[in-house]
């Protein structure tokens, strides 16, 4: 990492950045966050409603629906139940909205609705298990504590999200009670939060107070209405619902519009994907016309979670330059040059471009 790069002290970091205000929906400062995990203050916050008031004492949650055994857990039984770690990025599926072309409605995230955090709880499996699950059931709904009106309801509604049960699934997924070695943050689903790796950040259902197994697929509106690819806005049709993550990736530095000097320089960025890990990620700087492997330089490299890279770049010309960058996984996903375009904006993981500017050394 060259002198020019060097990151600055967390203290001096920007902080969030706001997207929307009631309710609240911020973003992380991405190009500022230079450490693979990102501290629970610059993860970014994605809500649908307002925040909810959790009173401890009183909090259960509640496991029923098509289950031989309904049962309450509070906050002082799950934390005495097996814990495990996991590390799992987590990506808004509107993030990148605001690159679509045409444009499209909602959240105007620009690249940063994405960080990465351990996550430490009980597994969603060993829950089940004292419930004792009916063969009857086919999804699992999971219902948080915030509420509110909805523009297209006249009821208040909570946030609801069904997962399927499969097998594989309910294995990987944990009920997360702390975020980076602290209980999760009020903001961030204090005191129980669904982890689901690999999935777009609607499936990480915040603040759970109930988990109901049903023998029909659940049809709530952040289920059906929100949360799925349509072409059309409206035409629920052949709509398919929003799940793994996409291979994606983000240049962080230089920024965009960013003024460089001639000399060496070190291109950052970040990339990701929902099943297996990063495996190559490519960088352009002529607008795509050529490209070159970048270096991955994780500390880690563990499934489910995002991978840093950098690439060497001596710009001996002046001039505008068009950086690019495209990452790979282990399962042959590789990022496409445009996203399909849906009428949601969801998913976008176009290859990312950055327009620079490099002047002329005068004497």
């Amino acid at each position: 990492m060259l002198n020019q790069d060097l990151p600055r002290n967390i203290n001096d970091m920007p902080g969030l950045i706001p997207r929307q205000v009631m309710p609240e929906n911020m973003e992380s400062p991405i190009n500022n966050v230079l450490t693979w995990i990102t501290p629970n203050e610059l993860f970014y916050a994605r809500n649908h409603l307002p925040y909810p008031t959790i009173q401890l004492e009183s909090w259960a949650l509640f496991l029923g629906g098509e289950v031989d055994s309904p049962i309450n857990f509070n906050y002082e039984q799950l934390k005495q139940m097996p814990q495990v770690d996991k590390f799992v990025t987590i990506e808004c599926s509107g993030n990148k909205r605001a690159l679509m072309e045409p444009p499209t409605p909602g959240e105007q995230w620009q690249i940063g609705a994405v960080g990465n955090a351990k996550w430490t709880g009980v597994p969603l499996a060993y829950i089940l298990d004292q419930a004792k699950v009916k063969e009857t059931a086919v999804e699992l709904v999971f219902t948080g504590s915030d509420s509110g009106l909805r523009p297209d309801m006249d009821t208040s509604v909570n946030f609801e999200r069904s997962l399927p049960l499969d097998k594989a699934l309910m294995t990987e997924c944990i009920l997360a009670l702390k975020m980076n070695d602290q209980p999760i943050p009020h903001k961030h689903g204090f005191p129980l939060r669904l982890i689901v790796p690999g999935w777009y950040g609607m499936a990480h259902v915040k603040w759970i107070s109930r988990i109901t197994a049903t023998s029909s697929p659940f049809k709530g509106p952040f289920q059906a209405i929100d949360y799925v690819y349509i072409t059309n806005e409206g035409d629920y049709h052949g709509a398919v619902p929003v799940t793994e993550m996409k291979v994606n990736s983000i240049i962080t530095w230089p920024s965009k519009g960013e003024k460089i000097h001639l000399g060496p320089h070190s291109v950052r960025g970040l990339a990701w994907t929902g099943k297996g890990t990063i495996s190559k990620v490519e960088v352009s700087i002529d607008n795509g016309m050529t490209w070159n492997s970048a270096q991955l330089t994780s500390p880690e490299h563990k499934p489910y979670t995002w991978t840093f890279w950098e690439y060497p770049w001596n710009i001996t010309v002046p001039g505008h330059y068009f950086l690019q960058a495209r990452a790979r996984d282990s399962n042959a996903n590789v990022q496409p040059k445009a996203a399909p375009w849906n009428a949601k904006g969801y998913g976008n993981n176009s290859i990312h471009q950055i327009a620079i500017s490099v002047p002329q050394i005068l004497h």
